[in-house]
């Protein structure tokens, strides 16, 4: 095999990764798994594993991947160990295998970690529809599932006190945001309020009405998002609710209204964030120069460098490339300005724009730069199912590690 045959070390780790990934997502585990048993890179071996757990569980092979997981040494506090086996977790509980999953996470040894991987348990579990399976297994993530007197072997004693207070309650409300969160998204608002409001925690019942608030203004249901502001308790809580009726109201072309709350917020609150969604719009409905005005009139040089690419992205997506491209040069910083270009070329590429994408790409000066927006390109031409263009863009990639990274990408992507 070529890879075997590349004397550079780095360089045959980097073609040994991409060629373990492309075999494993056609479930060859085996051949996969003899390509990373070659990789030198004790990083790039435990990378590779974990993108083979990642196509195992995809698969269903549950057993198959928890070995590999299980096999990687990490010892990083965001490991990729521990990504593999949150991974494999929630595909299993996507699946049903609740408790599997929570088996799978009691490997983790890392108190916060576990818990939030629970959490993703959780949340994977109310994503598969089952949203009252979901409630119940968030509740798992108390204390209780730590004093049953079945503990399994593999139990790690992580301080009982300390998890409760600083971890569980957290992602125990957390997991309940993000199945209401899910809820919302689903169009059963009342069931999405009534688990916000069971969120025995302020910050936490803060956060759900606020997503919740967000997805009925994105829904049109601006009156609902505004009673849902109002259930908020916290001082200032209910800020990402108002400003996203803000952009509501903008969609909606109702850009007196929207720039009148975007005032009234800024007023009270001291954030005029609400005019970012309001420049925005305006660009979007063909009103470009006022909505640069309500974008250069922004006091803060984070929010404008935000409105500009955002409406560089709107404008790209209206066919305006030479537009976009001149909006993106108002920004000061450098790289501020790269990563709007950044963002520009991945949505032509996600529109089918391949050629005007990579032109784009090709005018970026710094070779880092360059590759990962050519990774980009690729993922966003394969989310967008053109995945014969994905993986020859990615082939175009000089740097070998940047090729692995692209393929692996596309490989999570397919079905």
């Amino acid at each position: 095999m070529i890879a075997h045959s590349i004397s550079d070390p780095d360089h045959s780790d980097e073609a040994l990764f991409a060629v373990a990934t492309a075999q494993a997502a056609v479930g060859q585990i085996d051949k996969a798994l003899a390509q990373v048993d070659a990789i030198t890179s004790d990083r790039t071996k435990a990378e590779a594993l974990a993108e083979l757990v990642a196509a195992e569980a995809r698969l269903g092979h549950f057993d198959s991947a928890r070995r590999i997981a299980l096999g990687i040494l990490d010892s990083r506090s965001r490991s990729t160990r521990i990504d593999a086996l949150e991974y494999l977790a929630a595909e299993q509980a996507a699946r049903g295998d609740i408790d599997a999953a929570f088996e799978t996470v009691i490997a983790i040894d890392n108190p916060y970690r576990r818990s939030e991987a629970q959490a993703a348990i959780a949340t994977a579990v109310a994503r598969s529809g089952n949203i009252s399976g979901a409630i119940r297994t968030a509740s798992k993530i108390a204390t209780d599932y730590w004093f049953k007197s079945d503990q399994h072997s593999m139990k790690v004693a992580s301080g009982l006190v300390s998890r409760a207070g600083e971890f569980d309650d957290f992602w125990f409300f957390e997991a309940l945001c993000n199945i209401a969160d899910i809820q919302a998204r689903g169009d059963d608002i009342r069931g999405a309020l009534k688990t916000a409001r069971a969120i025995p925690d302020v910050s936490g019942r803060t956060r759900a009405y606020n997503r919740i608030a967000a997805i009925q203004a994105r829904n049109g249901d601006l009156d609902g998002a505004m009673k849902t502001a109002g259930r908020i308790e916290s001082a200032f809580g209910d800020l990402p609710a108002l400003v996203a009726i803000v952009g509501a109201m903008a969609a909606q072309g109702r850009f007196d209204d929207a720039i009148e709350l975007a005032a009234n917020v800024e007023a009270a609150y001291g954030d005029d964030t609400g005019f970012i969604a309001v420049a925005v719009e305006m660009a979007r409905q063909d009103r470009l120069d006022a909505g640069l005005g309500h974008a250069k009139a922004l006091a803060s040089a984070k929010d404008r460098t935000r409105a500009f690419s955002d409406i560089a992205v709107v404008l790209a997506q209206k066919a305006g490339v030479e537009d976009a491209l001149r909006i993106t040069s108002l920004i000061p910083d450098r790289r501020d300005q790269a990563e709007a270009v950044h963002a520009v070329a991945t949505a032509l590429a996600a529109m089918g724009n391949d050629d005007r994408a990579m032109k784009i790409a090709t005018t970026t000066p710094d070779p880092i730069d360059f590759n990962a927006l050519v990774v980009d390109i690729a993922l966003a031409q394969a989310r967008s199912g053109n995945t014969d263009t994905a993986i020859a863009t990615a082939r175009h990639l000089d740097d070998s590690m940047s090729r692995a990274i692209a393929l692996a990408g596309i490989a999570r992507i397919l079905p």
